[in-house]
């Protein structure tokens, strides 16, 4: 790192303290409404929210706390405020999550003219939540935060009846290439690199997936180890290494597929044959969207990565 680059970060480190802080002290205040989640409460917070639609606020948070519980099949967070701001226009806009001091807390930017379609469709609050559910990992693993929610978010809403199946699929194929390391790459810790953090970490996830799947002979899966994860930490709460984080899960699972699939990532470039892989599970792209081959060596685990219920 150079000292420009040097500066940038420090910069951008001190704007990040500089949120934190500004979020809970509006995290202090009585919240407006407590959900009652399987687990936990949520407390939502309006703060600067002036011309926002409440209620249709509320029932897409509950709607995504939904979706949480389905995935980790409790609210792993105890506790977790969210602020939420309103800004112009009808997307949902830039959130961030925080953990410590006893409760998870997340800002999250609204439209003003956000409505029901709005609400239906975005991504954001369930990423947010899975940030929530999971333990804090140092600068270095970032791409395993980012990564865990990219893959996630999509099959707990699935799995809770949100989206239709091939919504996993379709983001995966889209999305996975611009996660693939370049010529002069070296592992995983430490990138800054956007595509890899978010799609390259998805893709750690997604071969977790094959590999507690094949080394427990389906008896097993990633679900299995996050839930775990989640239940032992409460969520971003507490500060884990990332080494910690893969011994919890594969306890869980009963095999080693996470610590070591980490330390391949981790320390070396490792492109993946996404091709091949979605082969395997019988993931096929055309150009009228998704298609599924039951045929398929992996197909079993995926239908069960998709599988509606709570499981």
């Amino acid at each position: 790192m150079n000292r420009r680059q040097a500066l940038a970060a420090f910069g951008t480190g001190l704007a990040a303290i500089a949120a934190a802080a500004v979020s809970r002290e509006a995290a202090k205040r009585p919240s407006d409404t407590s959900l009652d989640v399987t687990g936990g409460r949520i407390d939502v917070v309006f703060d600067d929210a002036q011309g926002l639609d409440r209620d249709r606020v509320l029932g897409w948070v509950r709607q995504s706390a939904r979706a949480i519980e389905t995935y980790f099949g409790r609210y792993p967070a105890a506790r977790h405020v969210i602020v939420v701001d309103v800004q112009e226009g009808a997307q949902v806009g830039h959130a961030t999550t925080w953990g410590g001091n006893g409760s998870s807390l997340t800002r999250i930017h609204v439209g003003r003219e956000a409505d029901a379609d709005t609400f239906a469709r975005d991504w954001v609050m369930v990423h947010e939540m899975v940030h929530a559910s999971l333990p804090d990992l140092p600068r270095r693993a970032l791409w395993l935060q980012e990564g865990s929610a990219t893959w996630v978010e999509p099959i707990a809403r699935v799995q809770a009846g949100q989206l239709p199946p091939e919504a996993i699929w379709s983001q995966a194929v889209a999305g996975m290439p611009k996660g693939q390391p370049g010529a002069d790459a070296g592992g995983m810790d430490g990138t800054e690199a956007w595509g890899r953090l978010y799609w390259g970490g998805a893709t750690f996830w997604l071969r977790a997936e094959i590999a507690i799947h094949e080394a427990s002979h389906g008896t097993r899966g990633l679900r299995d180890a996050l839930r775990a994860i989640a239940r032992s930490s409460r969520g971003n709460v507490v500060a884990w290494t990332p080494e910690r984080m893969m011994r919890e899960g594969d306890a869980a699972v009963g095999n080693d597929a996470l610590s070591s699939l980490y330390r391949t990532f981790a320390t070396r470039s490792v492109s993946t044959n996404l091709d091949a892989l979605f082969a395997r599970l019988g993931v096929e792209p055309t150009p009228h969207g998704i298609a599924f081959d039951d045929r398929a060596p992996l197909a079993a685990l995926r239908r069960k990565i998709g599988e509606a219920g709570p499981g």
